[in-house]
């Protein structure tokens, strides 16, 4: 009972990273929308960051508890209970690829307004460098593998997001933080 409550607990983990990096996408971009200041609607983020994946993961322990109530719940024979927790993730991946791609668009259009001096070249490095900036912030990285199936590329995915994800909270420290006066 213990191992299947700390699966759970980790399951959770997981999930809440994805729609904590959900609410940094949906944050930024209702800041470069709105014109006037945005009101703060905290008890909504938290919402999403914790309470999305708080149902999930009940859904997910019912589903296992019911159709595979095998070991400790770390292997997958049926796929059922495992697309309980897959498919909100995905779908959070893929929303946060859609609203960075959306604030790219917004900061090319920033760029571009006559207001914004330089040349077209200097332009362009501050966009690169708007948009490498995004990347860590948004989880970007995870849509490389997000719609491939598992079996197929087990193996680069682990890599991949053993390099990438592991440092992702450095960089985001790093950039964010310690690199940041006003912080």
């Amino acid at each position: 009972m213990g191992c299947k409550a700390i699966l759970v607990f980790f399951q959770y983990g997981v999930m809440a990273n994805f729609y904590w990096l959900l609410v940094e996408g949906l944050y930024l971009h209702i800041l470069l929308m709105l014109i006037f200041s945005p009101s703060r609607h905290f008890t909504i983020y938290l919402l999403i960051g914790w309470g999305i994946p708080t149902i999930f993961i009940v859904a997910w322990t019912v589903t296992r508890i019911v159709l595979e109530d095998t070991g400790c719940w770390d292997t997958n024979e049926h796929g059922g209970p495992w697309w309980v927790i897959r498919i909100p993730i995905l779908i959070s991946i893929i929303v946060n690829f859609i609203l960075f791609i959306s604030i790219i668009r917004i900061l090319l259009q920033k760029l571009r307004s006559p207001d914004v001096g330089g040349n077209d070249q200097s332009q362009y490095k501050r966009l690169a460098k708007s948009t490498l900036l995004l990347i860590p912030l948004f989880g970007v990285h995870y849509t490389v593998f997000a719609l491939f199936p598992d079996r197929s590329s087990n193996n680069y995915k682990i890599i991949f997001e053993l390099c990438l994800g592991s440092f992702q909270g450095l960089i985001v420290a790093v950039l964010y933080c310690f690199l940041n006066s006003e912080v």
